[in-house]
């Protein structure tokens, strides 16, 4: 496998009037599943492209394996790609278009069938050998261009949305069987999402994307409990983070409302963005900031309720097992250690 370094890389379109990348600086280890996350249009395919040859950078420089790429033509990256929009080809059977790469290098026939069908049980697709592709569901076109990239075992695996046209049960399945995959082939792999849930799921390694710029990347988990950006904190996670406007004065929260008052250890002057996970706001007094509030909506969700409650101007949204009624009076609680502080404009956490 490869480790695969991006130095000061911008890339622009339209005349550079629209920036895909702003001088983006990154570092994949070796061997790491690293989950790209973004919302669309902020540059992760174009990052992919990049990477495999696709596209060249307007500045700086890709390396893979420590060496620089920017003019090593596609087919000598030895990188495979998975785009959204399969790319197979039509006049060939499924077997055939899963084993091209593999012809073309002149593979035994013998060695090709077994790499063939090894991968084919993996994706489930050992039934689909003699069809077309225009035979096939779109999710079983994207599990074929997956299994034509997995069967060439590249040194670097740039995966683009490959789950993003399964259904969810198959999606499900074919997550865990990928990510049981690239672990033990030790793979390099860059795997585009906007699924934050698959990507801290699947992920060793995360980068949070946000208008061409990095925002955060490190591990998933730390990413969750300690995000460095507004834009972070709001992306990642099964519910939208809560938000209060409000400003900091001497070491002092005030919500824009007066309704939400709560010291910090943060000695900065200035407006901010005060957040708070649902997950992290508790029913009753049970830690030191109380809040009350009414109920405005109760958001049914199995095995718990996605609650939202009126406090002030402000509306926060809590984990309930057991529903109140729309209307109720709550009081809730969180605490002031599991709230982030973002200065307003910038965006930048305190």
């Amino acid at each position: 496998m490869a480790e695969i370094e991006l130095k000061r890389i911008s890339k622009g379109f339209l005349g550079g009037t629209v920036a895909a990348l702003r001088e983006m600086d990154l570092k994949i280890p070796d061997g790491a599943f690293t989950a790209v996350l973004g919302p669309s249009g902020c540059g992760k395919t174009t990052l992919l492209r990049i990477i495999a040859g696709l596209e060249q950078p307007d500045a700086g420089e890709v390396l893979i394996g420590g060496r620089v790429a920017n003019h090593v033509p596609p087919p000598e990256r030895n990188v495979a790609m998975v785009f959204q929009n399969y790319a197979l080809y039509p006049h060939k059977r499924v077997f055939e278009n899963i084993a091209i790469g593999l012809r073309l290098r002149r593979y035994p026939k013998e060695e090709i069938r077994a790499k063939v069908n090894e991968v084919s049980r993996i994706l489930r697709i050992e039934d689909l050998m003699e069809r077309y592709p225009k035979q096939l569901s779109g999710g079983q076109q994207q599990r074929v261009a997956l299994a034509r990239a997995l069967v060439r075992k590249p040194e670097v695996f740039l995966l683009d949305e490959p789950l993003s046209n399964l259904d969810a049960q198959v999606r499900d399945s074919t997550r865990t069987e990928l990510r049981k995959l690239f672990r033990e082939l030790n793979a390099t792999v860059l795997y585009v999402t906007h699924d934050q849930t698959e990507a801290m799921m699947m992920s060793d390694f995360l980068v949070v994307m946000d208008a061409g710029a990095i925002r955060q990347a490190g591990d998933p988990i730390h990413i969750y409990k300690e995000p460095g950006h507004r834009f972070v904190a709001e992306f990642i996670g099964t519910h939208r983070i809560n938000t209060v406007a409000g400003r900091l004065e001497n070491g002092r929260f005030k919500s824009t409302d007066g309704a939400i008052v709560l010291d910090t250890m943060i000695r900065k002057t200035g407006d901010v963005l005060m957040e708070i996970r649902p997950e992290h706001i508790a029913h009753g007094s049970r830690e030191d900031i109380t809040l009350e509030g009414e109920t405005l909506l109760v958001e049914p969700m199995g095995p718990t309720n996605l609650v939202s409650v009126r406090v002030g101007e402000n509306e926060l949204k809590m984990f309930l097992s057991s529903p109140p009624r729309v209307g109720e009076p709550m009081r809730l609680s969180f605490s002031s250690r599991k709230a982030y502080f973002f200065e307003a404009q910038s965006g930048l956490r305190l």
